[in-house]
């Protein structure tokens, strides 16, 4: 990302709050704080700007240090489109029905496998196709390079331009199904592809679950904490300031449970370990957007 990116992600105006939950425009709220509307990056309480000089904005409530907030709400907004929708252009239209528009049976975000979090992947009769969104930060090299040598076929849709606040909810969902850049990543196949290659996309290897309940003093109120165990390999992720020597075999990642009595009784039914297909999708919990499980099927 060059730092006229950054410092133009850095600098925009924040037109999107959570409200209860979800994402909400600063057309669609009153000035002032009455609306309880919090950041959709920090969770900090914002407070609506709607003067006759400057744009209508959201501007953060005794807190000055969020930086990127626009841009994790267009990210966030995008995924909720595609999963409202269910249905995306392989080429950059102005035309709303383009022949190259797919639609999808089922489409899920945070999707793991290969060690990857795709933002977004559709699933269809025919093929399914993994949903990359770039605001600020393109897909990376390490990415690019998995997805191309286990044939994976991805889209990478380019909002970089969307990230003013002068663009309207239904502009942006136009940008995102039609009008938006984007490109398909070539597809490799690799000289020997087995089945467990073709579903490793949305396959988790899960150790176990717990399922709990209690008191919070801090908070004054009851909670229940539903977990699952998913095995996944250890990540060679290096930085400038931190640097991995060696690594291998696997580490555990813990995800929430989407409260459905129907999910917990099914996978209190299973066996463990076991494999099984996820779906994963973003929740607001806690002030905080986190990947929730929402379905558990058996491979």
């Amino acid at each position: 990302m060059s730092n006229e990116t950054k410092y133009k992600a850095n600098d925009i105006e924040l037109s999107y709050g959570m409200l209860d939950g979800e994402l909400i425009h600063i057309s669609e709220v009153k000035s002032g704080l009455a609306e309880n509307c919090l950041c959709p990056k920090c969770g900090s309480f914002l407070v609506a700007k709607k003067g006759d000089i400057r744009k209508h904005h959201f501007a953060h409530y005794n807190f000055e240090n969020c930086l990127g907030a626009q841009e994790t709400a267009i990210h966030l907004l995008a995924k909720e489109i595609l999963l409202q929708e269910k249905c995306v252009s392989l080429v950059s239209s102005e035309t709303r029905d383009s022949p190259s528009l797919l639609r999808f049976d089922k489409l899920s975000t945070e999707v793991r496998g290969h060690g990857l979090v795709f933002d977004a992947v559709g699933y269809g009769e025919a093929d399914d196709l993994a949903i990359e969104i770039k605001v600020t930060h393109e897909v990376d090299s390490r990415k690019r390079e998995i997805v191309v040598n286990n044939g994976i076929r991805m889209i990478e849709i380019d909002l970089s331009e969307f990230l003013s606040c002068e663009f309207t909810r239904e502009e942006i969902k136009h940008a995102v199904i039609n009008s938006a850049p984007r490109y398909l990543i070539e597809e490799i196949q690799p000289t020997i592809q087995t089945t467990e290659d073709k579903d490793m996309i949305n396959k988790a290897y899960i150790a176990g679950f717990k399922l709990a309940s209690g008191y919070s003093r801090k908070n004054n109120c009851n909670f229940e904490s539903n977990k699952i165990f998913i095995l996944q390999p250890v990540e060679n992720r290096s930085s400038t300031n931190y640097q991995v020597a060696a690594c291998g075999g696997y580490e555990i990642l813990e995800l929430n449970i989407v409260d459905s009595p129907a999910l917990i009784e099914k996978i209190s039914s299973f066996s463990y370990p076991l494999e099984a297909r996820l779906t994963v999708e973003t929740a607001f919990q806690k002030t905080k957007c986190v990947p929730v499980v929402t379905d558990v099927n058996l491979i």
